[in-house]
């Protein structure tokens, strides 16, 4: 009998704790379960230009474009000169390494500086005056070593990404370095000032480094001097006439190098 009893309590413990385990397992299921939130979007890299310095070399060209009225006094400082008509001069192109440094002002906005090396170009002369000395088209007249330092603000459009086309203008020092008679002797170019166009785009592969192609066009008024005439080549020797050359110094400077942003 006791064991009897035993077996029946037990029996009846065991049902009533698995009809409470039943019960507990239908109630939480009617509870909402917790999803656990989405990960974080990973941050978006924006390719942007911060202000500060930066340098570019290369190669250059300059395209001269140049026309050229020429003027001759005889006796030298007597008398007004006389435009020898017929006859003008043009400087020939020039290949060299140029550089270009600058700063940005802010992202948008930089302010450039740019030069090459100094090389030799020759100026000839363009057109023939029947019984007028030089008497051939194509007449040395000097070599020159000109230069130009431009001074420009330019505007980068940084919309487009790695691609960064910009515009500008400003002013440039338009000078020569050295001067080499042959027709003309006693040569002195005078210092002055132009103004130049400039537009172009940088393509950047990383933050520092991109390449970048350029162009310049320089509008300018360049006076040269000469104290006399070397005819030793037409049979003569050398003569005290006074020679002017009035030039409008317009060449179209291309270059292309590599850039790098500090």
């Amino acid at each position: 009998m006791g064991i009897r009893f035993r077996t029946g309590w037990l029996f009846r413990c065991a049902v009533a704790a698995a009809a409470a385990l039943a019960v507990n397992a239908v109630a939480a299921a009617d509870y909402p379960t917790k999803k656990a939130p989405p990960p974080a979007p990973a941050p978006v890299v924006v390719a942007s230009v911060t202000p500060g310095f930066f340098v570019k070399a290369g190669f250059l060209y300059a395209i001269n474009q140049t026309s050229s009225k020429l003027y001759s006094q005889t006796p030298p400082g007597v008398g007004p000169q006389n435009e020898l008509p017929g006859i003008g001069a043009t400087v020939s192109n020039v290949a060299t390494l140029g550089f270009e440094a600058g700063y940005f002002v802010t992202p948008n906005v930089s302010v450039d500086v740019s030069a090459g090396v100094p090389m030799w170009a020759t100026d000839k002369t363009k057109g023939a005056l029947a019984g007028a000395l030089p008497l051939q088209s194509g007449t040395l007249l000097a070599k020159i070593m000109p230069s130009f330092v431009p001074v420009t603000a330019l505007y980068h459009f940084t919309q487009f990404g790695a691609f960064q086309p910009y515009v500008g203008g400003g002013v440039a020092a338009v000078f020569s370095f050295a001067k080499r008679d042959a027709f003309d002797t006693g040569v002195d170019v005078h210092p002055t000032a132009g103004l130049i166009l400039q537009g172009g785009a940088d393509v950047m592969i990383d933050q520092h480094w991109g390449w970048t192609f350029d162009v310049k066009k320089l509008f300018a008024h360049v006076k040269a001097d000469a104290t006399g005439e070397d005819l030793t080549q037409f049979g003569y020797g050398k003569l005290p006439v006074a020679n002017s050359q009035k030039a409008y110094f317009e060449p179209w400077v291309l270059s292309t190098g590599v850039t790098y942003r500090f």
